[in-house]
C-alpha cells in the first residue's frame, strides 16, 4: 500500500479525533466547572497559577508529580490565565495521541489494525473527557503511547530511539508515578532485544526525572524521587473502610484539604513531634501494611473487588463524574465505542499477545503493570483510562484474529475465541462487585458549591434541590442547604437541614461543626458543646474545632482552659489566624496586651487586608500606650474600612488613652446607638463616666457587659473595684 495512502489515514484519524474534541468543547464550555475546576484539577489550577505568576520553586518536596502543572503553568502564562487555551492545547494532544496510537499498531498489526485501534482511541468518549480536564490525564496518555512507539521503533534497528523513549518514559513517571512499575520491564525489554542500549534507555529516564529528586532532596533532606504521596494512596486504598474505588479511609476527611491536612496531623499526634514528608508516607505505608497482615481474607476480597472494578463497565467517578458530564454532551454518549464493548475483544487480543509475548512484549507489559499498580491503590475512570488506547490496540489485534480465523474456516478457534469474548463480555458488563455508581444528586451538589462560589445562591440553592429529588438521602446536599440558610441568618432552618445531614450520615463532621456555630451564636452552650464535641469525634483536627470548643469555655468563664484549647488549635493549625484573634483577644480581656499585641500581630500576618484583626491590633497598643502605631495602623486601612463600626470603637480607645475622654465618649455613644450589644463600647464607655463622677452610669452599663457575655473580666473588675470604692 502506498505510502501516500498510510499518511492520508493517519491524517484522517487525527481530524476525527480533534474535531470530536472541539465539538464536545462546545458543550463542556457551557458547564460551571469549565471556570471552575474543583478538587484535584482546582489543586493544578493554583500550583498552574502560582507558577505563572513566577513562584517556580515552592519549598517543599512536591506531593504531585509536577510535570502537569509546570506545563499548565507557562500555558497560563502565555495566554494570561485563559481556561480555553488549555483545553484546546490539551484536545490537540489527544488528538496525537490517537495518532500515534495508529502509528503503534501499524508497527504491530498493520494497516487494517492501525485504522481500527486508531478510530477507536479517536472516538473513545472517556479519552474525550479527559482531554478536557485539568488534570494529568491527556498529557500522562500521551507520553505513555508515545513511549510504546518509541520502544518498538528502537527495537527494531534505530538503536538512539531507546534514549528519547526513555526520555518520554521519564515524562510520563513525572506526569503520574504509576508508571513505576512498567520502567523495570522496559529496561528488560531493551536488555533482551538490544542489550548493548540497556544503559542508554536508563540515561534517557534519568534526565527528566533529576532535576525532580535533587528538588525534593535540596528542600526536605530526603530521598523522594518524585512524589510523597504513595503512602497515603496505598492507605486509602487499603485498609479497613475501603470500597476499592474511592478515597475512603475511617479517619481522613473526604474533602480535598480536610484529608490533606488529618494526613500530616495524624502521624504528628502519634510521633508527638513534626514528621518529615517521607515519614507520614511511611507511616501510612505501614498502616497499610498492617491491615494487610492483620486481615489476609478481608485484604484478598478487596483486592479481587478491585480486578472486578478494573474491568467493569461501570466509570466510577473520582475528580467529578463523567456520567453526570456524559449525559449534557451528544458527543460523549456514544453507545456502541465504550469500556463495556472494548473491553472484551481487547482481553482476547491480550491472550493472543501473550502467546505471541516477543512480538507485543512492551504494549503487555505495559497493560499488565499498570492494571497491576493501579489494583495497588484504588480503580475509578480517572486512574483507568490510560490503558485504554493499549486496549484499543489490543481490540484491533483480537477483531483481526478473528476474522483471520474465519477466513482460514478454523471454526473451531474460531468459535472458541468469540466464546472468550462472550464471557469476557458478561464479566466485564454483569457487575460483579455489587457496586454502584454515586447517582447525579454528587453532581448537582458540586455544581451547586461551585455556583455558590460565585455567588449565584439562589441556582446554586436549585441544584441542592435536585441532588434530594434524585436522591432523597444525599447527606451533602440537606448539609449545603443548612449552610446557605445559616449564612441568611435562617437559623431554625439551617439547624433542621444541617440535624437531617447528621442523622443521614452521623461522620458528617463539618455539619456538626456548622451546627456548634449556630447553637453558640444562639447562646446555647450546651449544645453547642454536644455538636462540637462530635464533630471532633469523627475528624480530630477539623479546623476551628478546638478554636470553637474554646470559645464555649470562655463564656463558661473557663478562662484557663479556653487558653489551653485556642493553643491547641493553633499547634493543629498555625495559620488559623481565627485562632489567633481570639486568644488576643482574651489575653486582651485579662489585661494581658503585651500577649494580646503578639497574637494579633500573628493574624495580621496571615491575613493582612483584614481589617478587624488590625484594628484589634491598634486597640491592643493604644492600650499600651502605643499611640503613634495605632494611628498607624488605622491610616492604612482601605476607604471600606473607614464605615466599620469597629474603626470607629479603635478610634475612640485610642482617643481614651491619649486621655481626650469627651471625644471618645461621642464615639462611643453613637456605638452603642448602632449596637447597643457592643461589649467593647459598653465597658469603656462606663470606665468615662466612672472617671468623670457618673458611678450609676458605669455600673449599669458594666453589668450590661456582663449580661451579653458573663465572662467579661474587665466588665467584673471594674464593678469589684467600684462597690469598694462605695
Amino acid at each position: 500500500m502506498p505510502k501516500r495512502y498510510h499518511t492520508l489515514l493517519a491524517l484522517l484519524v487525527f481530524t476525527l479525533a480533534l474535531v470530536l474534541r472541539l465539538l464536545y468543547l462546545k458543550d463542556l464550555m457551557h458547564l460551571p466547572f469549565f471556570n471552575h475546576p474543583i478538587m484535584d484539577a482546582a489543586y493544578h489550577d493554583s500550583w498552574a497559577r502560582r507558577i505563572a505568576q513566577g513562584q517556580l520553586v515552592g519549598d517543599e518536596p512536591f506531593f504531585r508529580a509536577p510535570l502537569y502543572p509546570y506545563v499548565l503553568g507557562l500555558i497560563y502564562k502565555l495566554s494570561h490565565g485563559s481556561y480555553l487555551i488549555p483545553r484546546i492545547l490539551q484536545f490537540l494532544i489527544g488528538s496525537f495521541t490517537s495518532l500515534f496510537v495508529f502509528l503503534l499498531a501499524k508497527r504491530l498489526v498493520g494497516t487494517a489494525g492501525a485504522l481500527i485501534a486508531g478510530f477507536l482511541c479517536a472516538i473513545y468518549p472517556v479519552l474525550i473527557y479527559f482531554d478536557g480536564e485539568i488534570l494529568t490525564e491527556s498529557l500522562f496518555i500521551f507520553f505513555s503511547v508515545v513511549s510504546l512507539y518509541l520502544l518498538e521503533i528502537a527495537r527494531s534497528g534505530k538503536r538512539k530511539m531507546w534514549l528519547f523513549a526513555g526520555i518520554t518514559l521519564g515524562l510520563a513517571l513525572i506526569t503520574r508515578p504509576t508508571i513505576g512499575l512498567f520502567l523495570p520491564l522496559a529496561l528488560f525489554g531493551c536488555f533482551l532485544f538490544s542489550r548493548k542500549f540497556t544503559l542508554l534507555l536508563l540515561v534517557g529516564i534519568i534526565i527528566p526525572v533529576m532535576p525532580v529528586t535533587l528538588h525534593n532532596y535540596f528542600v526536605s533532606g530526603e530521598f523522594i524521587p518524585v512524589v510523597w504521596q504513595a503512602g497515603i494512596n496505598f492507605y486509602l486504598g487499603n485498609n479497613a473502610q475501603a470500597n476499592g474505588w474511592s478515597a475512603t479511609s475511617p479517619e481522613i476527611r473526604k474533602d480535598w484539604w480536610g484529608g490533606y491536612n488529618d494526613m500530616i496531623a495524624i502521624p504528628k499526634s502519634v510521633m508527638g513531634r513534626e514528621p518529615s514528608y517521607g515519614e507520614v508516607s511511611s507511616y501510612w505505608t505501614s498502616r497499610a501494611l498492617a491491615f494487610i497482615r492483620n486481615n489476609p481474607g478481608r485484604w484478598a476480597k478487596l483486592v479481587l473487588k478491585k480486578i472486578a472494578l478494573f474491568w467493569s463497565s461501570l466509570e466510577f467517578p473520582n475528580n467529578q463524574d463523567y456520567n453526570f458530564v456524559r449525559a449534557t454532551s451528544t458527543v460523549l454518549r456514544n453507545p456502541l465505542v465504550r469500556f463495556a464493548t472494548i473491553a472484551p475483544i481487547g482481553l482476547v487480543g491480550l491472550l493472543v499477545a501473550i502467546v505471541n509475548w516477543r512480538k507485543y512484549f512492551f504494549v503487555v507489559a505495559f497493560v499488565i503493570t499498570y492494571f497491576v499498580a493501579t489494583v495497588a491503590f484504588f480503580v475509578c475512570a480517572r486512574y483507568r483510562v490510560p490503558i485504554v488506547p493499549a486496549l484499543c490496540l489490543l481490540a484491533a489485534v483480537g477483531l483481526i484474529r478473528i476474522v483471520s480465523l474465519a477466513r482460514r474456516r478454523s471454526y473451531t478457534k474460531f468459535l472458541a475465541h468469540l466464546g472468550l469474548v462472550c464471557g469476557f463480555a458478561l464479566i466485564v458488563n454483569l457487575n460483579l462487585t455489587g457496586e454502584h455508581l454515586p447517582g447525579l444528586a454528587q453532581s448537582y451538589t458540586q455544581v451547586g458549591k461551585v455556583l455558590v462560589e460565585e455567588g449565584k445562591t439562589s441556582e446554586a440553592l436549585r441544584y441542592f434541590e435536585k441532588a434530594l429529588d434524585v436522591n432523597p438521602s444525599w447527606p451533602e446536599a440537606y448539609e449545603q442547604i443548612g449552610l446557605l440558610k445559616m449564612k441568611s441568618n435562617d437559623f431554625e432552618a439551617a439547624v433542621r437541614f444541617l440535624s437531617k445531614a447528621v442523622e443521614i450520615s452521623p461522620d458528617m463532621a463539618t455539619a456538626h461543626r456548622a451546627l456548634a456555630m449556630i447553637y453558640l451564636r444562639q447562646g446555647q452552650l450546651e449544645m453547642a458543646r454536644q455538636a462540637i464535641e462530635k464533630s471532633l469525634k469523627y475528624a480530630p483536627f477539623i479546623e476551628d474545632g478546638y478554636n470553637l470548643l474554646a470559645t464555649i469555655e470562655r463564656q463558661e468563664g473557663n478562662l484557663g482552659h479556653a487558653e489551653e484549647l485556642f493553643k491547641k488549635e493553633i499547634e493543629i493549625h498555625p495559620d488559623n489566624w481565627r485562632a489567633w484573634v481570639n486568644l488576643g483577644s482574651l489575653y486582651q480581656e485579662q489585661g494581658r496586651l503585651e500577649e494580646a499585641a503578639q497574637a494579633y500581630e500573628k493574624a495580621l500576618k496571615i491575613v493582612p487586608d483584614n481589617s478587624d484583626v488590625a484594628l484589634a491590633l491598634a486597640s491592643t497598643y493604644a492600650g499600651l500606650g502605643k499611640e503613634d502605631e495605632a494611628h498607624e495602623i488605622v491610616e492604612k486601612l482601605n476607604p471600606q474600612a473607614a464605615a466599620n463600626i469597629n474603626l470607629r470603637y479603635n478610634q475612640a480607645v485610642i482617643l481614651q488613652n491619649s486621655g481626650r475622654m469627651e471625644e471618645a465618649k461621642a464615639i462611643y455613644e453613637n456605638i452603642l446607638k448602632q449596637d447597643p450589644r457592643h461589649e467593647g463600647a459598653l465597658v469603656n464607655l462606663g470606665v468615662i463616666y466612672a472617671k468623670t463622677g457618673k458611678p450609676e452610669e458605669a455600673r449599669n452599663l458594666w453589668q450590661k457587659a456582663l449580661e451579653i457575655n458573663p465572662s467579661n473580666a474587665t466588665a467584673k473588675r471594674n464593678l469589684e473595684l467600684l462597690k469598694k470604692r462605695q
